[in-house]
């Protein structure tokens, strides 16, 4: 049976990738750093749900020195893993002049350098198979001045998949996620006009569930010839198809 290791997996979408691979019987490592009855909750369902184990990591993954010590009791107590995901993430929406340095120290810092920390110390226990980093399509489809600093970590993150992917492989693939807005606690929040607004760019005219979000992730993870490969999931956005409009009538 396989293993998987998930940051910030214990809400969210973290939660749901890790329900689709349990799904698919893969023995499954939570990383989680504040959320703990969440994470027992989920270890709880998953163990009950499918024929699998769950293994719970606390670690701010920001720290080299936890995440360190996280793989190396990983690689005591569990052993090699097949699949590495950097899904944690966080977000600190303000306005450019409000917003502060230590706030975008602290997005770069879990976001962007967290996703490197892993990829670093993983290798003392991933041999051969996949990470996925899951960015943004905000690096793509315009972005938000809010979110500035979330913004530059997501597309750092593109840059860091290019450079392992070339340097990791052929043993190790390193593909990522871009998705577009995604139902869940990060943006159930928001603005009901805003959201409205969002939606009417969207070709599909909603936002992503998780679930759809998972199932791209466990076909990067499974598919064997897939490597370097930015999947971008947004559900279309229509200023594309504007674009592609006025070049047909040009």
């Amino acid at each position: 049976m396989k293993t998987i290791f998930i940051s910030g997996a214990s809400r969210g979408l973290g939660s749901s990738i890790a329900k689709t691979f349990a799904s698919n019987y893969y023995n499954i490592i939570i990383n989680y750093n504040k959320s703990q009855k969440e994470a027992n909750d989920l270890k709880k369902e998953l163990e009950n749900n499918y024929s699998i184990k769950c293994f719970l990591y606390k670690c701010d993954v920001s720290n080299e020195e936890e995440v360190k010590n996280m793989f190396a009791n990983i690689k005591n107590n569990i052993g090699n893993i097949d699949v590495v995901i950097n899904n944690v993430g966080i977000a600190i929406d303000n306005n450019i002049k409000d917003k502060t340095s230590h706030e975008f120290m602290k997005v770069l810092n879990v976001n962007l350098l967290g996703t490197f920390l892993i990829c670093k110390y993983a290798l003392e226990v991933l041999k051969k198979g996949s990470i996925i980093n899951i960015s943004s399509n905000n690096i793509y489809s315009g972005s938000y001045i809010e979110s500035i600093d979330y913004d530059a970590s997501k597309a750092g993150i593109i840059s860091l998949t290019h450079n392992l992917a070339k340097y990791l492989s052929p043993h190790i693939r390193v593909n990522a996620v871009a998705p577009g807005w995604i139902k869940t606690d990060m943006t159930k929040d928001i603005d009901k006009d805003f959201k409205k607004k969002e939606e009417e760019k969207i070709l599909l005219n909603r936002f992503a569930t998780p679930e759809e979000i998972a199932d791209a992730v466990y076909f990067l993870a499974n598919n064997t010839y897939v490597n370097d490969c930015i999947l971008k999931i947004d559900g279309g956005i229509k200023w594309m198809k504007n674009i592609l409009s006025h070049v047909k009538k040009n």
